[in-house]
């Protein structure tokens, strides 16, 4: 009897799957270091992949152990017509036969009909996964090119001699500087204050010298990041026009006495008060500040505490509003003070311009 034997599938089989599983993993590899892509999507994707090209490989060695069903059952009837006068070997063979029938007619089917649900399935999600990842990509690239002109724009209107400190982040984005520079240009604004400090510090401060008048003052609550923004103040020359003060975050509203104690679950903390004690006559002002892991509401107090601290033309800048808790500070600010009104800038963190009427 001939011996058809079942090999191993071919390199014709696995080496066109093993060659796009590379070219998936060279992609993913590429969006990942360029940014495009964060490493956890990267890890999701890659594996999404890796299950669509095992389940096409899969229907390709289906197919394959179909046709050898068929060829060996074409065998045995040939041996069973050929031993037909031997009664037992044609009886195994027969029983033989019918096993492999059934094989071919149910197992075979249903495996081909359960790895194509499978595989449509994959398909599906991945195609959702390419499609969402396409849009997160386009809408990154368009936000990206966008905050390069920004910063081009702030850079040619500065002019700075020197290497200026990185944007976006933690730090403010180069968009909604732009706004700042521009009212500083177009105001000249005499007291400039910043509820925080860093980066934006230094090219407000080169936003002023630029236009030769007013000055800055940004509260920091961190002690040592306090003393990191000065150091960056005084080595872009900037010390007689920026001002970075330590502000420790204190209990707000302050209790005057235990008969006047302020309700402690409607306090939170904010920047020290003495160190906003002589700040009037604010011209423009930007909250940015404090972090707003500090309180549900970290940046409210601004309001009460800064904004009658404002000049007649002062113009206030509030930072991150696509978050729900500065789109609700600012509502609070609005309906506190109805003196102001609103203007939403659609910056990079979202934008709240207020404004006296």
């Amino acid at each position: 009897m001939e011996v058809h034997d079942m090999r191993m599938p071919s390199p014709r089989l696995w080496i066109p799957p093993a060659a796009a599983g590379a070219a998936g993993v060279a992609v993913l590899a590429v969006l990942t270091a360029t940014g495009a892509v964060e490493w956890v999507a990267a890890v999701q994707l890659l594996v999404l992949w890796g299950l669509a090209l095992a389940v096409g490989l899969l229907l390709l060695v289906v197919r394959r152990v179909s046709r050898n069903v068929d060829r060996l059952g074409r065998r045995l009837e040939h041996y069973h017509k050929s031993a037909a006068s031997e009664g037992g070997i044609a009886q195994r063979l027969e029983s033989m036969n019918r096993m492999l029938r059934l094989v071919r007619d149910n197992d075979v089917p249903s495996l081909h009909a359960d790895a194509r649900k499978l595989g449509a399935r994959l398909v599906e999600e991945q195609r959702g996964r390419f499609d969402r990842l396409t849009a997160h990509v386009t809408d990154q690239g368009r936000r990206d090119y966008q905050q390069q002109v920004a910063e081009r724009e702030l850079r040619d209107f500065v002019d700075p001699d020197r290497f200026m400190p990185a944007l976006r982040g933690w730090a403010a984005s180069p968009d909604v500087l732009c706004l700042l520079v521009e009212k500083i240009r177009e105001r000249r604004p005499g007291l400039v204050v910043e509820c925080g400090s860093g980066a934006s510090s230094v090219w407000l401060g080169h936003a002023l010298r630029r236009v030769g008048e007013g000055r800055l003052v940004a509260l920091e609550h961190d002690e040592r990041y306090a003393e990191l923004s000065r150091d960056l103040v005084a080595a872009h020359g900037l010390a007689d026009l920026v001002e970075v003060r330590y502000a420790p975050l204190r209990p707000w509203p302050p209790a005057r006495d235990d008969a006047q104690a302020a309700d402690e679950r409607e306090r939170q903390p904010w920047y020290d008060l003495d160190a906003i004690a002589d700040l009037t006559g604010i011209d423009l002002l930007f909250v940015d500040g404090p972090p707003g892991g500090t309180a549900p509401l970290a940046r409210y107090p601004a309001g009460p505490v800064l904004l009658p601290r404002c000049s007649p033309r002062a113009v206030v800048l509030l930072d991150d509003t696509i978050r729900k808790a500065e789109q609700e500070t600012s509502d609070r600010w609005l309906a506190d003070h109805p003196e102001f009104e609103r203007v939403t800038v659609a910056t990079e963190k979202g934008t709240h311009i207020l404004t006296r009427k």
